[in-house]
């Protein structure tokens, strides 16, 4: 004698994990009360639905969902109940009936919503002359305003990783165009030293690969690894450069006649020396190291407005490298003088495009340690976001020196507290 078992039926709906986990969600939500409203979970929900699995479809489905809500099926006792059948689902869609069929059991995987049906497996409902459900057999939407908060919270850290990985990436860029700049100038120059080729295609598959990546530690590790790159090609550069300079300084006749009158200084004096203290070709740029007084670089002209406000607040060399670490890394090279930072401003001017007309209009009118504090302040709000015309903004800077309201002094000081807090 054979037994059989009958099989549930059709229209009949699996109760298994994902249905239970489901139905113990819906449980767990208790109303909205006070400011809180069901618009306000659909918001948190769409925010955190990237980040949880659900799909496009899936979302426009929730959404739909919950235009056939009420405010009064959110409070505290009551259900939101909707009854909509797959056809009229597959409609509002623009898809197969079938396809609805998988997107509300994705929806229940998800713990979006509950399946409640009625003893025969239809779906239906009637609410009453006041608005409220008196009866529904269909999707019970609690689950959602159950998570509001969890939503809220996985969209926040999706959103910080996603600014964080937008950092990695705009870090990323600077490298390799720093070190194609470095290289391109090197190899203009004749410089040796390096294979600076094969460097700029380093870089350059170094972030072929990273457009690949969505894991942020794998690319905080090629961003620390171009990074790298960049210190060694820099170092490569100023290294092979000064070898390059002493080479052509000590070709020429002691006895040369220079001339060293700033080019933008009006009625100036016209000296002549026997030792040649920078390379023929150099640019008004590139002398400003070459041409600063004393063993730290400082000028021997009378301090500027804005160098005397930086003596003021104490701002020297070392507080700047601290403040703004990030550009101001060469200093861990060197001897942490005016003359090292100047160097730095310079370089940073040229990898911001900033003209030479900027560049030494903002000397003349702030001096060169208060230009190179200056460009350094710029550099580093440009590297945070916070500048995207870099050679406008120290346009505006020297525009505020000239009638005496830059105080560098301060923003040094924020920039520092704001680097200690990091």
């Amino acid at each position: 004698m054979m037994l059989s078992i009958p099989q549930p039926g059709a229209g009949y709906r699996r109760y298994d994990t994902h249905f239970a986990a489901a139905e113990a969600t819906a449980q767990q939500f208790r109303g909205f009360s006070g400011r809180t409203t069901h618009g306000q979970a659909l918001a948190a929900f769409k925010r955190a639905a990237t980040s949880i699995g659900a799909s496009a479809r899936i979302v426009r489905l929730i959404d739909l969902l919950f235009a056939w809500t009420k405010p009064q099926d959110w409070q505290e006792g009551r259900q939101p109940l909707v009854w909509p059948s797959n056809e009229r689902l597959a409609e509002e869609l623009g898809v197969e009936v079938r396809q609805v069929q998988n997107l509300l059991r994705k929806a229940i995987m998800l713990r979006l919503i509950v399946a409640q049906d009625s003893p025969n497996g239809h779906r239906g409902g009637a609410r009453g002359d006041d608005g409220y459900i008196v009866w529904g057999y269909g999707f019970d939407l609690r689950p959602i305003g159950a998570r509001m908060m969890e939503f809220t919270e996985i969209a926040e850290r999706a959103t910080a990783v996603r600014r964080e990985k937008q950092e990695l990436r705009r870090r990323l860029t600077i490298a390799r165009k720093t070190i194609a700049q470095l290289a391109q100038t090197a190899i203009d120059e004749g410089l040796e030293g390096c294979n600076w080729l094969e460097e700029v295609e380093t870089a350059r598959m170094i972030v072929d690969h990273a457009r690949g990546l969505t894991d942020i530690e794998a690319l905080a590790r090629l961003v620390h690894q171009i990074e790298l790159r960049k210190r060694r090609v820099h170092l490569a550069f100023i290294t092979a450069s000064t070898a390059a300079d002493g080479a052509q300084d000590a070709r020429k006749l002691v006895d040369n006649s220079v001339d060293i009158t700033p080019t933008d200084e009006a009625n100036c004096t016209h000296y002549t020396t026997t030792t040649q203290l920078q390379p023929a070709n150099a640019e008004i740029r590139n002398s400003l190291a070459g041409g600063s007084s004393g063993e730290g670089g400082a000028s021997s002209s009378p301090a500027s407005r804005v160098e005397t406000d930086l003596d003021k607040y104490g701002i020297d060399v070392d507080f700047i490298g601290k403040a703004c670490s990030e550009i101001c890394w060469e200093l861990d090279l060197s001897t942490r003088t005016w003359r090292d930072l100047i160097a730095i401003a310079e370089q940073q001017a040229t990898y911001l495009f900033i003209n030479n007309h900027t560049w030494r209009e903002a000397c003349r009118i702030m001096g060169r340690r208060g230009a190179a504090a200056a460009m350094i302040a710029v550099a580093h709000k440009e590297r945070e976001g916070q500048v995207t015309n870099a050679g406008g903004y120290l346009r505006a800077m020297t525009q505020r020196a000239t009638i005496g309201e830059l105080h560098l002094g301060r923003t040094f000081h924020g920039l520092r507290e704001a680097a200690e807090i990091q």
